[in-house]
């Protein structure tokens, strides 16, 4: 199939989540993929881009920030939906704090679009969106290396940027856990890989409500062969099953009475990061994913 991506390929600086996450599993899987920048295109004219490669379908990863993102297309991919003669699809990422300012104000401009918010599904259907789906994150397996749990080197991390929110937690959390921030992707993912487990936190300090949402660290922790130690947030059933593929905590003293069993118990450690990533590897790695949702978007 032939795909136009129209999405950020880097955020400050560094190659972004669509470039290792979307572009390199679309074209592993076999799909013609024409990345369009919305940072610096090639090609400004998105029009061009339309006509020169004739795609199946337009995927976009698109924010609404003109200063993240200048060259997001509206007008023309509104045009494209409308005229019905090319498949449009956007992928929305964070629909707890960005529904109604963002995802419900925009989702009439795409074929069909996405949530990662299994529960936001019947939001969307309220305000008369018939055009949405459950797409949710994923992490590319090719992206990591492969260590033994018997070598790997950190006993527990967290790979991110450390908010506000992220650094009471840890001032306050009484565990050993090895924070990494400030460093290119790639080294985020080494970190996964060296760890036993790996901590995700699930708040956004851009949320003045301060809800927990679906973070990609959930998929790129289990990629990596690492426990994920999750904040608790309503849908994980839905991907791993608690207490057997991943353990979850929803209050800071959770979170010390469980990471002191675990980081005293390898055996458990290892059973559980085990079945997660067995788990994720049937389901929710990325060209699994991708090829999932495709099937979802081209049947709609």
């Amino acid at each position: 199939m032939k795909i136009v991506l129209a999405a950020n390929k880097t955020y400050r600086g560094h190659l972004d989540g669509t470039y290792w996450y979307m572009y390199l599993p679309l074209t592993k899987i076999g799909h013609d993929v024409y990345f369009y920048d919305t940072v610096n295109p090639e090609e400004k004219d998105f029009y061009k881009v339309i006509e020169d490669n004739k795609p199946d379908l337009i995927f976009s990863c698109f924010t609404g920030d003109r200063a993240i993102t200048p060259y997001e297309p509206w007008e023309e991919i509104k045009k494209e939906t409308d005229s019905g003669r090319t498949r449009t699809f956007n992928w929305y990422c964070d629909d707890t704090w960005r529904f109604d300012t963002f995802s419900s104000k925009t989702c009439q401009n795409f074929t069909v679009c996405s949530t990662p918010e299994y529960s936001y599904i019947e939001k969307y259907k309220e305000l008369g969106y018939s055009n949405i789906i459950e797409a949710n994150w994923h992490a590319n397996i090719d992206l990591y290396n492969n260590i033994p749990f018997e070598e790997k080197d950190i006993d527990i991390s967290f790979a991110g940027a450390i908010t506000r929110t992220r650094k009471i937690f840890f001032d306050l959390c009484d565990t050993p856990v090895q924070t990494t921030s400030g460093v290119s992707h790639e080294e985020l993912l080494r970190v996964h890989s060296r760890s036993k487990i790996g901590l995700n936190l699930s708040k956004n300090d851009n949320d003045p409500r301060g809800k927990t949402q679906m973070k990609q660290r959930i998929f790129e922790i289990v990629a990596g062969n690492c426990l994920l130690f999750t904040e608790y947030h309503p849908g994980l059933e839905r991907y791993f099953e608690i207490d057997k593929e991943i353990v979850t905590f929803s209050s800071l003293m959770e979170f010390k009475q469980k990471s002191k069993v675990l980081l005293s118990n390898d055996k458990l450690v290892k059973s559980i990061s085990e079945r997660g990533h067995k788990r994720f590897i049937q389901e929710h790695e990325s060209t699994i994913r991708l090829a999932k949702t495709l099937d979802k978007v081209m049947s709609f």
